[in-house]
Formats: structure tokens, sequence, C-alpha cells
């Protein structure tokens, strides 16, 4: 199936259009949207200076304990379906960006049927003759969290990467700069680091919330599966600061290649997972979870 430019445009637009329709349902009036404007200022700048002055604390206490910055082995989870192109694309990426590539471990998982599935074999074998650490998995899962936790049980470093394959790496030796921030956790707790991914408000949410092993082990898993499709990084975000176990990295930049932004990326998979009103589903689940954070970020926050 070919999408032309103009058909690509009506798609994201009518998508567009269901979620501000949905997310601005209660606005009645100019008064209560003036309201609703003054406390998403005041949240950001609260957020703002929250992190900041965490920031710039957790560094402080990191210089003067004179520990050592510790090297990471980083599993970096890549679910992907009908995006050979991108998912090289990235892999080019990081490859030109990682100062200590081979301390990376890519697990990488496609759907049994999918019809790149040879082209991704061979994407990999290429891959596997620079020494790199890349796993190709097959297994058909229903749900972007559940593909993501296949591949947390997968995997073995100490930082978990769950990452997208529509993505590319603009810092270089990125590595070695998350090395540092995960190395001001010193007692070894929950941590996610939040990366500079362009969106417009950094403190509020970051597209590629990256944890430790201590956050996956307390929860047991890097998405909720609550969700059919959106909000994986969401609901990490969401935990990070209610937990305040969470440091913001600007110097480390990602870039999204998102089809809403840019419909020369809207494809067979985009449109996969925005079927069956998937993203007005989710959001109402959202709504509805706030129950749930608050418990599961209790967990990070104490050993129970």
């Amino acid at each position: 199936m070919k999408i032309d430019n103009q058909e690509k445009k009506q798609i994201v637009e009518k998508q567009n259009l269901s979620y501000r329709s949905r997310v601005n349902k209660n606005k009645k009036n100019i008064l209560k949207s003036i309201i609703k404007e003054i406390k998403i200022t005041s949240k950001k700048i609260y957020w703002k200076n929250k992190f900041l002055i965490s920031y710039y604390l957790k560094s402080l206490i990191f210089l003067f304990s004179k520990h050592k910055i510790t090297t990471n082995k980083v599993s970096i989870l890549i679910p992907t379906r009908e995006r050979v192109v991108k998912f090289e694309r990235f892999m080019n990426s990081i490859i030109k960006n990682t100062q200590f590539i081979h301390r990376c471990e890519f697990l990488v998982l496609v759907d049994t049927d999918d019809p790149e599935k040879q082209e991704y074999i061979k994407l990999i074998d290429t891959l596997k003759k620079l020494k790199l650490d890349i796993n190709l998995f097959h297994e058909n899962l229903q749900t972007h969290a559940k593909r993501n936790n296949f591949l947390a049980s997968k995997s073995s470093g100490e930082i978990l990467f769950p990452a997208n394959d529509d993505m590319i790496f603009i810092t270089k030796n990125w590595d070695y700069l998350l090395d540092t921030e995960f190395s001001k956790n010193l007692n070894e707790e929950p941590l996610c680091v939040w990366v500079n991914s362009g969106n417009k408000y950094p403190y509020l949410f970051c597209h590629f919330p990256i944890i430790n092993r201590e956050w996956y082990r307390r929860l047991g898993y890097v998405g909720c599966e609550l969700f059919n499709f959106w909000y994986l990084d969401t609901w990490i975000c969401d935990l990070a600061k209610r937990s305040n176990k969470v440091i913001y990295s600007k110097k480390i930049k990602f870039k999204e290649y998102n089809a809403q932004a840019n419909t020369d990326e809207l494809d067979k998979t985009y449109l996969r997972n925005i079927a069956d009103n998937k993203m007005e589903k989710d959001i109402e689940i959202w709504e509805n979870s706030v129950s749930q954070r608050i418990n599961e970020a209790n967990k990070l926050k104490y050993i129970i």
C-alpha cells in the first residue's frame, strides 16, 4: 500500500484533531482555558526549578564524594516492524556516536510475520561482523510494552534503554555522559535519566527515559501493559517524578523522526499503531490509572 503526500497529511491531521478533541473535551469557556494555561505554566516553572536544583545538588555531592565514574553495560531494547531502513539509520547513528560501542548490547524484536524479516536478518548479520553484541528475536506480541518487557527479560545490562527505531543519536560519546549521570546515584537506588529528546517542555516529559537495573528489579517491568500501544515513556516519566528518582541531562541529545511532525516518516507501522482508536483508548486508560501510578511510584521510593 503506497500512500501519497496528501493522504499522509490527512491521516496525521485526523489523528491530531482526534487527540486534541479528547484532551480538550472539558474546555467549556475562555475562563477555564485561561485557568488551565496558568496551571500548566506554574507546573513548568515548578518542575524546571526542581530538576535544576536536583541536578546541581547531585552533581556537587558526586564531585565531593570522590567517587569514580562507573562504566555500565547498556541494554538497548529495540522492537521494530517493517522499518529496516529506519532501523539501519538508527544503528548507524549509534555506531557513529558511541564511545564504547562494545559495552552495549542490542536486543532487537521483529514479528514472526514481518514482511521485511529476511532484510532484518541480513542487516543484523552484517552488524555482527562489526563485533557488535546484537541479538534478534522473533515473537508476535500485541503491544509496545509487552515487546519491551520481553526484551528486558533477555537483557543483562545495568542500564536499560527502551529505544525507538525512528530515532537517532545526536550527541557524541553519549554513553560516557550517561555513565556520568548514573554514577551520581551513590546509593544504587532506582534511577531514571531523562535526556534531551527535543520536546517543547523537557522538564515535564521525556520521549526516551532510561532506567537502571534496580528500577526494573523493583517494578518487574519496563513498560506498563495496561495500554494498547502508547504511554510507555509517559508512564516511566510519571513514576520518575512521583518517586523523585530522576535526573535530567540536557547534554545527551536524541532526535525522533515522528510521523505526526513529519509526514515523510508516515508508514504502515505508524498506521498499525494508531488503528482502532488506540490513542483515544490509551488516553482514557491513562486518566483512570492515577492510583496504580501512585502505588508503582511507592515501590521505587521505598523498599517493600
